[in-house]
């Protein structure tokens, strides 16, 4: 969870951060401790939240904006992993095809073997289609 979701996590610590800082600073200035500043002054316990919000807001956007580039990479490899299978598979369907077209000693009926002809130019006509699509 902390791995998908952390631009979130690390925004609520930067919100942590900035509301501890800021209470530090007014308890020095007000010499007294950091749990009496908290105490003493409620109000400004709800202006520190304020700062672990947009903290919160702030990594929330960021996870928005990574998880579109994480999606987009997942599916271009997903295209690059589907774009080799089919040409595997359309580089060993023209070499069957082409045996096929090549053995005299079939004796196939000549509209089978134009069907054969058909198949073997559409598996031509892939690979070509699947070289000259570039990479993802």
């Amino acid at each position: 969870m902390f791995r998908r979701n952390k631009e979130i996590f690390y925004g609520i610590a930067f919100g942590l951060g900035a509301a501890v800082i800021d209470t530090l600073m007014d308890a020095r200035e007000g010499n007294i401790g950091f749990s009496d500043e908290l105490t003493q002054h409620p109000v400004m316990v709800l202006y520190r939240g304020g700062f672990v919000l947009f903290g919160l807001l702030l990594g929330w956007l960021l996870w928005r904006d990574r998880k579109r580039e994480r999606d987009f990479r997942q599916l271009s490899e997903t295209l690059e992993r589907l774009r080799q299978e089919c040409a595997k598979h359309a580089f060993l369907m023209h070499a069957k095809l082409q045996i096929l077209l090549m053995r005299d000693d079939l004796r196939l009926p000549q509209e089978a073997h134009d069907l054969i002809r058909l198949a073997y130019q559409g598996s031509q006509q892939l690979q070509t289609t699947l070289r000259e699509t570039p990479p993802a």
